[in-house]
């Protein structure tokens, strides 16, 4: 009786998993796209076809919402499509994880955050050095590797973040 139930629990799994995969696997080939969904998200028609389904449906998923924002916004989901599609797995992983952790954070600590982020990205620009080299800590967030366009040191840890802890064998 017990291996009956875990048959059957295993054959729900399997025909579930296949399912997920399935969905996953047919993300849309860039000409099948609509025309507002082909406008939306043109900076990343070169590379569509070489994306992964899951950032494909991720995308689209997206440009669902793009109507719903404002210009600024809209301009800047637009600049940060093909720098966001160039990035790794794991890089994209974690700027969901700091996204996450940030908006977790009680609203006035967001608001320090940003007023931090606003004066050293003003003066950062103002001296012509590249923001991402000179990050101010974050508690609770990983560093995130600068994007293809920006400088990264070569310790692979951004300056003014925790370097990760090392564990001793």
């Amino acid at each position: 009786m017990a291996s009956g139930k875990a048959l059957i629990a295993a054959c729900l799994l399997l025909s579930w998993s296949m399912a997920g995969a399935q969905e996953v696997t047919s993300a849309p080939v860039w000409s099948s796209l609509t025309p507002q969904q082909q406008t939306i998200l043109a900076p990343a028609a070169r590379d569509w076809d070489h994306l992964s389904p899951v950032q494909r449906k991720r995308l689209l998923s997206a440009a669902q919402h793009y109507p719903k924002l404002s210009p600024t916004e809209q301009a800047r989901f637009q600049k940060n499509i093909p720098v966001w599609t160039h990035l790794s797995k794991a890089t994209r992983d974690q700027a969901r994880h700091n996204y996450k952790v940030f908006h977790a954070l009680p609203p006035e600590k967001r608001a320090a955050i940003k007023s931090r982020w606003r004066a050293h990205h003003s003066s950062a620009t103002a001296s012509g050095t590249p923001v991402l080299t000179q990050a101010a800590p974050v508690p609770g967030l990983r560093p995130t590797p600068a994007p293809v366009t920006g400088a990264v040191p070569s310790s692979g840890v951004l300056p003014g973040t925790p370097a990760p802890a090392v564990k001793s064998p």
